[in-house]
């Protein structure tokens, strides 16, 4: 893209720009990769759309991910005292070191390769379950009906939640991707106070009687691992947050890449030992993180020639950087199975990479091989060009995509 054009001053948080960011995100980082961006309640926040600048950024301690210094600058901008839920800020995702550092030790074990290629054979039947209940219609929605569930049902699972509370974990799985600290309805409240009281009463329930699964883990880890109940609680919200939501969107948008790239879905059914090897390339394409967690700088931090102050908001746009030519120089628009070394942001970097990175992994590529396997024929019900994403300030996800067979 060449020329000149005009930006709102909301420019990320346009409908066009949701549809399609990658034009504008070309422009950004090619005229001024750190851009300012007008939010609606009249503050501003930094954009970093280059990826060299993007990784800096995300190991640089001096933009904080403290879930508590983002709510002081927010009550400073808003003239109220505002404070995280406990179930928000006692998490990995929402602290910095000294605190962050024994949680991830805590919770490391949960998540090693190793464990994850053990969860292989139930993510399998789960998908296969999914995709029975689905097998009978002419047409279906793959979002709603295969890649949400998913991921909620295989970590409700991995967190010893029994089948019959599914139903209510996919509906606050929902309701917390649209969580917002200034909220006035009051429905995501009541939503989190269920899953909160639900979580807590579970917690109590495997503390007496422990089974093979990470809460009773957690709850009964020796005494070097082990976090308080308020902590544990907060990590079964980060994985219906963050575990949820970004795998959600990552199997969403690796079947639309597939159904619209039949080359390379045939390429993998006829090699299915390439499967693995290709995710990264395919999680670099899809980019089903829009933006990494805002951070918060708390002193004056030089990115891209531009010095942004202290108290202000930062947002590293990881779809941008997976697109940057400098560091995929080959035709970074095209989905290439071939490329070497994709090494793209999406699961961030640094201390706050992704614990659950791999297990994301496993259930994207079972949830496509399986798709694929069962229903060679699946093809869009409608023209790549309706397919619709929700307007999401983390996450990318589809709307719907739908099938037929």
């Amino acid at each position: 893209m060449t020329g000149t054009r005009t930006l709102s001053k909301y420019w990320m948080l346009t409908n066009e720009f949701t549809q399609n960011p990658y034009p504008v995100l070309e422009y950004v980082r090619r005229e001024s990769p750190v851009r300012e961006l007008s939010l609606p309640d009249g503050s501003r926040a930094f954009v970093v759309t280059r990826y060299d600048d993007a990784k800096a950024a995300l190991a640089d301690p001096r933009l904080s991910r403290d879930i508590h210094v983002h709510y002081r600058l927010m009550s400073q901008r808003t003239g109220r005292t505002m404070t995280p839920p406990p179930e928000e800020a006692n998490h990995l995702a929402n602290l910095e070191p000294p605190r962050h550092t024994p949680l991830r030790r805590a919770i490391s074990f949960a998540f090693t390769p190793r464990r994850a290629e053990a969860l292989r054979p139930r993510v399998e039947e789960i998908a296969d379950d999914l995709l029975e209940k689905l097998a009978g219609r002419p047409r279906a929605d793959l979002i709603g009906g295969y890649a949400d569930p998913l991921p909620v049902i295989t970590i409700a699972e991995l967190m010893g939640v029994p089948a019959d509370a599914w139903p209510d974990f996919l509906r606050w799985s929902a309701a917390l991707r649209t969580y917002s600290p200034t909220d006035g309805s009051g429905a995501l409240d009541r939503n989190i106070q269920e899953l909160s009281r639900y979580m807590s009463e579970l917690i109590a329930r495997k503390e007496r009687e422990p089974g093979e699964d990470l809460l009773s883990a957690l709850i009964h880890a020796d005494e070097e691992r082990r976090l308080t109940p308020t902590e544990i609680l907060s990590t079964g919200f980060a994985l219906m947050t963050g575990g949820n939501d970004t795998t959600a969107s990552l199997v969403g948008g690796v079947l639309a890449a597939l159904l619209t790239h039949p080359a390379e879905r045939t390429r993998l059914l006829a090699e299915p030992g390439r499967w693995g090897a290709s995710m990264d390339e395919l999680i670099r394409y899809v980019s089903p993180i829009g933006n990494a967690l805002q951070r918060v700088t708390t002193e004056p931090v030089e990115l891209g020639g531009v010095t942004i102050p202290a108290g202000e908001v930062v947002v590293i746009c990881v779809m941008s950087t997976n697109r940057d030519t400098a560091q995929f120089p080959h035709h970074p628009d095209r989905l290439d199975l071939d490329r070497p070394k994709p090494a793209h942001l999406s699961f961030g970097f640094g201390i706050h990479y992704c614990s659950g990175a791999h297990l994301a992994k496993v259930i994207t590529e079972i949830a496509a091989r399986r798709l694929f396997e069962r229903f060679p024929d699946v093809r869009l019900a409608v023209d790549p060009a309706e397919l619709r994403y929700q307007q999401n300030v983390v996450v990318r996800p589809l709307v719907e995509l739908p099938v037929t067979w």
